[in-house]
C-alpha cells in the first residue's frame, strides 16, 4: 500500500509539473517583420477605434498599400496616429507600421526602373 501511494504521488506531481509548463502566457508580439504582418496587427490594435479612424484605415492605409502607393498610405497612416482617443499600444503599432512603410518607399525608390 506504501508503494502504491508514493507511485501515485510521483505521477500527480509529473503531471502537474507537465500542465503548468503549457500554460505560461504567451508573449505580445513583437514589432511586425514584414508590411502585410504590421497591418494585421494593427487592423487587430484599432478594432475599438472609431469609425473615422477604422475608415482611414481601410479606405487609406489598406488600399494604398494593397496598390503599391505607399506615401498615401504613409498620409493615411498619420491621420491615424494625430486622432484623440487612441491608447499607447495603437499609437506604438501605428508607428510601426509607419516604419515599415518609409522602407517600403524607399525599397520602391530604389528599385531597378524596367526597360522599355
Amino acid at each position: 500500500m506504501k508503494r502504491t501511494s508514493w507511485i501515485l504521488l510521483a505521477l500527480t506531481l509529473g503531471l502537474l509539473a507537465l500542465s503548468q509548463a503549457g500554460c505560461k502566457k504567451q508573449t505580445v508580439s513583437e514589432s511586425p517583420q514584414t508590411l502585410a504582418e504590421g497591418v494585421a496587427q494593427l487592423r487587430a490594435a484599432l478594432s475599438t477605434a472609431s469609425p473615422e479612424v477604422q475608415s482611414n484605415l481601410y479606405s487609406g492605409v489598406s488600399y494604398n498599400i494593397r496598390y503599391g502607393y505607399y506615401a498615401e498610405a504613409l498620409a493615411a497612416l498619420g491621420q491615424i496616429t494625430g486622432s484623440p482617443g487612441l491608447s499607447d499600444q495603437q499609437k506604438k503599432m501605428a508607428n510601426d507600421v509607419a516604419e515599415l512603410l518609409k522602407k517600403a518607399i524607399q525599397d520602391q525608390q530604389n528599385a531597378p526602373k524596367a526597360a522599355q
